[in-house]
């Protein structure tokens, strides 16, 4: 007994960094299969990167099996444990909402693994795993966990601490605003006061953005085998994980992926969305095919906001089947504080071109150390008049519609109805729309039933991200301000909607000020584009998920670890003069 005593302690010892020494750790997130599959391949090979590498430890920030709609986890979770047998180093792991779905999930999890959170040291560094998924909640820190941290991070004498948990609750856009509150509240003051170096977040199956507040850095990794983001594959994303090396009271980050290994800025891509969010326009174009197939010139916009010249290339990703465009590539030069215009042709090559095969530019640009990767892709938009006309009565009855021009959003079953028109002082929607699952609402705990974006169009093809962003829902008269970048749960002065529910299907009247769209440039004979967003109802019954959810759908929120509305549908709104 004496002498294998001593041998797992030797072997702890290889492992571990003694006091003060450099050493390396791995950070992987959202490990587990697609839905119905059993097959591990992405993140075994990715195990097999990492063994390589020869980590001091690894962390597993969650979504360890798929979870959801299995009567059964244990056979997903002996395939589980069967995988991570071949890891070689000291391997921990926090809980994700596939893992911990449900009470019976939780009790699976808890009677197999026993911990749900915990800390460790390692060399002169403390490690913290939470588990921000209590009680089925999407980013919630149970009040007994939160006292732990606070007495765990009070005790701890290490001189560089790091932070791990499932939800990346610093995001604003992409968390409820009940939790989005509490991190910025109450954990990123205590981390603050803590020495904490680091917080590490997975969910969103993507590498990035990358923040710092306060000197804390704040990672999102979770392209450890889940199905990756559309918008992040498409701009080159892939399979990865982080390997941190830790050097006294520094840490130095490199996101190792299946071909090659990336500093934070080049894997970054999700900061480059979000700078071409602010920063360059969007591609609006009238889907008529006879047009299409003459040829469409537009215009894409690209702003320089940073001290340094903006450089790089745009190229597009085409179907040559479907479409041609010209030109196939533009070099990007953009002085200090400039705008640039960039001209294209698209053309239709079929008489029914379909929106899975329009085309993607793809830029690859630089500012400083600034280094962004992301694509534009072509939106087809439809146009609704929008007529001068006596103020409707909101009351979520539509009989005092009658005349004005009515536009079909989607499908009968998953898509709505849109109405607009506007006076001197409001411009009024009224949108009859399918009312979304109220447990799957509540699993997800959307705070909004329909989120509504204006933006300004820029030329006759390219328009602005949105200016101005809504939320509403129908227990309450209120619209909250939704826009990037302004106070979280704060009202939109002068807004009013009124709803009513209609069997499967809810009315909405919404009234918006005018005064509110200058920045969209809402004045009688402009056109001003609007995205709809609304929580798509799964289809019923269905015993199997289909290959590719449709977009905002549940099922879809829950493969791609998203519970943030996206923009669903691009309307045109004509703003009719006064007659």
């Amino acid at each position: 007994m004496k002498a294998r005593l001593i041998i797992l302690l030797s072997a702890l010892l290889l492992w571990c960094p003694a006091w003060g020494e450099d050493f390396e750790f791995i950070v992987i997130g959202d490990t587990r299969p697609r839905f119905e599959s059993e097959s591990f391949r992405p993140f075994e090979n990715l195990i097999v990167k990492i063994n390589q590498l020869k980590p001091s430890l690894i962390v597993n920030l969650g979504d360890l099996i798929y979870g959801y709609g299995f009567p059964s986890k244990e056979k997903q979770w002996n395939k589980y444990q069967s995988v991570i047998k071949a890891i070689e180093a000291p391997y921990y792991q926090v809980p994700g909402n596939h893992d911990t779905h449900s009470r019976s999930a939780r009790k699976i999890y808890g009677r197999r693994f026993g911990k749900f959170y915990q800390s460790f040291d390692r060399g002169d560094c403390h490690f913290v795993l939470l588990d921000n998924n209590e009680g089925q909640r999407w980013g919630n820190l149970g009040p007994a966990q939160l006292e732990w941290l606070r007495r765990d991070l009070q005790q701890t004498q290490a001189r560089s601490v790091f932070v791990f948990l499932h939800f990346p609750v610093w995001e604003p856009e992409r968390i409820t605003p009940e939790y989005y509150k509490f991190w910025a509240d109450t954990l990123h003051p205590l981390f603050k006061a803590s020495r904490v170096k680091a917080v590490f977040g997975g969910h969103y199956h993507t590498y990035g953005p990358t923040r710092e507040f306060d000197g804390i850095r704040y990672f999102i990794t979770g392209g450890g085998g889940a199905e990756l983001r559309p918008e992040y594959r498409k701009s080159g994303g892939e399979y990865h994980f982080m390997k941190v090396k830790v050097t006294g009271e520094n840490f130095d980050v490199r996101v190792v992926t299946e071909h090659g290994e990336l500093t934070d800025p080049e894997a970054d891509i999700m900061g480059g969305l979000q700078f071409a969010a602010r920063n360059v326009s969007r591609i609006g174009i009238h889907g008529d095919a006879q047009e299409l197939r003459s040829g469409t010139t537009f215009n894409v916009s690209v702003a320089n906001p940073y001290p340094d010249a903006l450089a790089g290339e745009a190229s597009w990703v085409v179907d040559s089947s479907a479409f041609s465009v010209e030109p196939a590539t533009a070099t990007v030069q953009i002085p200090v504080g400039a705008t640039r215009q960039y001209q294209f042709t698209l053309k239709a090559l079929q008489d029914k071109p379909s929106l899975s095969s329009l085309p993607r530019l793809q830029f690859s640009v630089t500012a400083g150390r600034k280094l962004h990767r992301f694509h534009r892709e072509v939106r087809f938009l439809q146009a609704i008049q929008t007529p001068y006309r006596p103020a409707p009565v909101l009351d979520g009855r539509l009989g005092d519609w009658a005349g004005v021009p009515k536009l079909n959003l989607g499908e009968a079953t998953s898509g709505g109805e849109l109405a607009s028109c506007h006076d001197e002082q409001n411009l009024y929607l009224a949108m009859t729309l399918p009312a979304a699952d109220a447990e799957e609402v509540e699993e997800i705990g959307f705070s909004d039933e329909v989120q509504i974006g204006l933006a300004r169009r820029l030329s006759g093809t390219d328009f602005g991200g949105d200016q101005l962003r809504l939320g509403f829902h129908s227990d309450s008269r209120e619209v909250r301000d939704r826009t990037p970048g302004h106070k979280t749960e704060s009202k939109i002065p002068g807004a009013r909607i009124f709803s009513r529910a209609e069997g499967l299907r809810k009315t909405y009247e919404v009234a918006i000020p005018l005064r509110l769209l200058k920045g969209v440039n809402a004045t009688p004979g402009n056109r001003v584009v609007m995205d709809i967003s609304f929580p798509v109802p799964d289809s019923r019954p269905e015993s199997t998920e289909p290959a590719n959810p449709r977009a905002n759908s549940f099922a879809y929120r829950i493969r791609y670890g998203s519970d943030s509305l996206v923009p669903v549908y691009f309307v045109e709104l004509n703003l009719e003069r006064r007659r």
